[in-house]
């Protein structure tokens, strides 16, 4: 439990409260709020310090006596009112001396203790804060008090989202999962108080956690007994009709008005609305919801097994004689209330339901449903169902095993082959085992071929065949009895692969079919996500980043109401798009947040080394060697061997954390290695990559093959990258600024700094000094823009005195603490060779420890 919290997001309340308690001539303030917003909390600490403060605390126990908020100050007990009141001002007031006289919770104070505080107001006796509860009953005196504007009314309205999330990060003592953070403001509305008992108790219950640097809320909560009775305060006492009322809602919601008023007693309706227990919606059908999320976690916690499994069922058989064609929400709605009621098993309408959940981007709900359809006693496809769902909610294990006992049964020669798809699919994309997946095809039926054939093209993307992949679907989707799942998974392959061999016009093409296959099929709608994934790494390769970033915040907006690994894979994309452009802060945290949020699943191995190679590249690119090497050694104990077809952005991400390290000549044995295997598969536009990466690390060799790549790729990057190593081969100055410019202009900001670094490098060599400054300005400017990149070209262009690139190299090493014959052993050098680069780079720089070497050579640049 966290004793104590702090007050974040209420600076501009704070400010207005202290400036009407000590401001000259001000009479004081009424805040007025919901329980539980921070009215008090906020008022203690206005009052915190300057003038005299009394403060009085009102209750409803001493309601009942005057001046009961007051009885302290009451010397005498007498008959006389205005004799006590007389004497409460007295030893509230001290002549030519400000008071504060703060009453929390007016709202309860007896009518003379009211009419007291009036008297103080109207005669400027003090200045006078009060506190008081919006939606309950006052004396007349307080009221009069801002209705009269003898005092301001200031409403307190609860947190916004993104208030809530810095109180929680302040609170937690560090970052919090944003969808975590808005799932918590959703739960409680902003108000601080539930969202500290909500934030105790799931802590407590270890529902509310850290993973991978974030906290991160997984689950349903559990209303703590605290929490119930806050709310059961809010609600208030309420009849058996209202009871009725907000249960029925509760289990409904949002609930059509005219279902409600079948189920419910009208007055009661009325009663509860009245009391600020439910809203309407004021539309052409309105539909009512309780006022607050939490009343329906109370409710539910509170009531019967049995009442709650009676009023579910008389709500389901409400809603099925409703009448009109049912829409997908309408019947994952009827088919929630009958799984938990007391009518009977439904199997037909579990199996629409599990379709109309998977329209709704909800595939952990289809499952639940699927899984209640084949206990039902429902037909081979819905067990078929169940087993495909479970891959979809990445249990991959738990699909193998149903998969398998599918095959072990008896099916007609179309759904084994059916069957021998999914499961292939599922052991491609969810355990990373396509030979496995090969051989599960291979046994197929080949009557089915097309069918067979479009998995066999995603086996082929993945094993980093793209040519192979192209091919096999070409050959699925020439035939029009493919099922839509099956033509998915080979249009995922052309996007993939399209994308790697430099073709982004047919990878666009083959994108933009996907996308509309999942707008039109329930089955295939959460698709999107994945061929976004897919479409987004063609989209940067080509260069085209902020079309990548456009397609990732679109499926972002898509993302935010649907549950489970969605939203993940939403966040991967946004996080991917920002590394794309350098924004290497927000894509840190987006990458962290989509890492935190895959743990959550069963088998998202796959997910999670996505997440944690371009992670490390992006540490690697602030200079963060030490995280960057973390995060590859956790993607190397995930990584599936057999997914080749990241095998380039793996290297890309190690080159990049060995330079960050100071490694730069093994960097760049990566780097030529990764652009060898690339060039065999005929991945050409990861070979681009491969290219514009040793350039920025200062290597120009790929000059003349990038010239030729010009002829073969797609997109505005090899371009960019071919003029790039043409002029830092030539160490042309002028040439490199107007790389740098392509680069911007196309989005990359760190590549366009390195190429203005590398400028200002060549202008020194020429000694134009003036040439030289500017580019170092361009270049960090760019830096700042990136906010946090911190690249060897960047160093070496800020270092202000001239190192060759290899004692930049054994510098940065040393500077680590390694030992001569470490760094020796490193770069396949002799010791000798070490010192006496680190002797000369002494002399040249004046330095005269390692140290000193070191904080030259990690200056930012101006």
């Amino acid at each position: 439990m966290i004793s104590a919290w702090p007050l974040v997001g209420r600076d501009e309340e704070l400010r207005t409260i202290e400036a009407a308690i000590r401001g000259n001539g001000n009479a004081g303030l009424v805040l007025a709020g919901a329980a539980g917003v921070g009215k008090t909390r906020l008022a203690r600490d206005a009052t915190a310090t300057g003038s005299r403060v009394h403060w009085a605390v009102a209750t409803s126990s001493a309601r009942c006596l005057p001046l009961g908020a007051f009885a302290d100050l009451c010397q005498h007990l007498g008959s006389d009112p205005m004799q006590l009141v007389h004497e409460v001002i007295h030893a509230l007031t001290v002549p030519d001396q400000p008071v504060v006289v703060a009453v929390d919770d007016a709202h309860l104070l007896d009518e003379l203790s009211a009419f007291l505080v009036h008297q103080l107001v109207v005669r400027k006796l003090a200045t006078v804060l009060l506190t008081v509860r919006t939606g309950m009953p006052a004396p007349d005196a307080i009221t009069a008090l801002w209705k009269d504007q003898a005092l301001p009314l200031l409403e307190l309205q609860p947190l916004g989202y993104a208030e809530m999330q810095a109180l929680l990060e302040v609170v937690l003592d560090g970052a919090v999962e944003s969808d975590s953070a808005r799932r918590i403001w959703s739960f409680t509305q902003g108000n601080a108080l539930y969202t500290r008992e909500l934030v105790d108790s799931e802590r407590a219950a270890n529902r509310l956690y850290r993973s991978a640097g974030l906290w991160i809320w997984h689950g349903q909560p559990t209303v703590s007994r605290t929490l119930r009775e806050l709310i059961d305060t809010r609600m208030g006492t309420l009849s058996a009709e209202v009871a009725d009322v907000l249960d029925i809602v509760a289990l409904g919601e949002p609930l059509d008005a005219t279902v409600l008023s079948r189920l419910a007693d009208s007055r009661a309706i009325e009663a509860a609305e009245a009391q600020s227990l439910i809203v309407v919606t004021d539309d052409v059908s309105p539909r009512i919801r309780l006022a607050h999320p939490l009343f329906g976690e109370v409710r539910r916690s509170e009531g019967s097994t049995l009442r709650l499994r009676r009023l579910r069922g008389l709500l389901a058989t409400e809603l099925r004689h409703s009448g009109g064609r049912p829409s997908a929400q309408g019947i994952v709605a009827r088919a929630e209330l009958t799984l938990e009621s007391d009518l009977p098993p439904d199997a037909a309408l579990f199996g629409a339901a599990a379709d109309a959940a998977l329209e709704m981007l909800d595939p952990v709900l289809a499952v639940r449903f699927a899984q209640a359809a084949w206990e039902a006693g429902g037909r081979v496809d819905h067990r078929v169902l169940h087993a495909k769902l479970l891959m979809l909610v990445a249990r991959g294990r738990s699909a193998e095993t149903a998969f398998a006992q599918l095959a072990d049964s008896d099916l007609s020669e179309r759904d084994r082959v059916e069957v021998s798809g999914l499961r292939a699919a599922n052991l491609v994309w969810m355990l990373g085992r396509p030979r496995d997946a090969s051989a599960v095809l291979g046994a197929a039926a080949a009557g089915q071929a097309a069918t067979v054939t479009a998995i066999r093209a995603s086996v082929e993307s993945v094993l980093g065949r793209p040519h192979a992949a192209i091919e096999a679907a070409h050959s699925a989707l020439r035939s029009t009895r493919v099922p839509e799942f099956h033509t998915m998974m080979a249009l995922g392959a052309q996007v993939l692969s399209f994308g790697a061999i430099g073709r982004i016009t047919d990878a666009d093409t083959a994108a933009r079919r996907g996308f509309e296959l999942a707008a039109r099929s329930g089955e295939t709608a959460h698709f999107r996500f994945w061929i976004g994934a897919l479409h987004a790494r063609a989209l940067r390769l080509a260069g085209l980043l902020t079309d990548s970033a456009a397609g990732a915040e679109q499926l972002r907006s898509e993302a935010l109401d649907a549950p489970g690994l969605a939203r993940v894979q939403s966040v991967l994309l946004i996080g991917h798009a920002d590394l794309g452009l350098g924004r290497l802060d927000t894509a840190i945290r987006a990458l962290r947040e989509a890492l935190a949020g895959a743990t959550a699943y069963e088998t998202t191995d796959g997910l999670r080394a996505a997440c944690l190679m371009w992670l490390a590249e992006a540490l690697a690119m602030t200079g963060d060697s030490t995280a960057a090497a973390a995060a590859l050694t956790q993607c190397d104990s995930i990584r599936y061997p057999d997914f080749a077809f990241t095998d380039t952005a793996v290297s890309i991400a190690r080159a990049w954390t060995a330079a960050a390290e100071g490694a730069v000549s093994q960097a760049l044995s990566l780097l030529n290695d990764a652009t060898s295997v690339a060039r065999d598969r005929g991945q050409l536009a990861n070979e681009v990559m491969c290219h514009q990466a040793a350039t920025q690390l200062g290597d120009c060799s790929g000059a003349v093959r990038l010239a030729e790549l010009t002829e073969l790729v797609e997109g505005p990057r090899v371009h960019a990258a071919a003029a790039y190593a043409a002029a830092l081969a030539k160490t042309d100055g002028e040439a490199l600024e107007v790389a740098s410019r392509s680069y911007e202009a196309m989005g990359d900001a760190i590549a366009a700094a390195d190429a203005a670094a590398q400028a200002s490098m060549a202008y020194s060599h020429q000694q134009r000094r003036g040439a030289a400054l500017t580019a170092l300005a361009t270049a960090g400017r760019l830096a700042a823009q990136c906010r946090t990149a911190l690249t060897p070209a960047l160093r070496a262009a800020s270092c202000p005195e001239p190192l060759t690139g290899r004692q930049r190299e054994i510098v940065a090493l040393a500077a680590q603490g390694l030992s001569n014959r470490q760094i020796a052993q490193r770069l396949t050098v002799s010791v000798r060779t070490v010192e006496g680069h680190l002797y000369r780079a002494s002399q040249r720089t004046g330095a005269v420890t390692r140290d000193e070497l070191g904080r030259i050579l990690h200056g930012r640049p101006s």
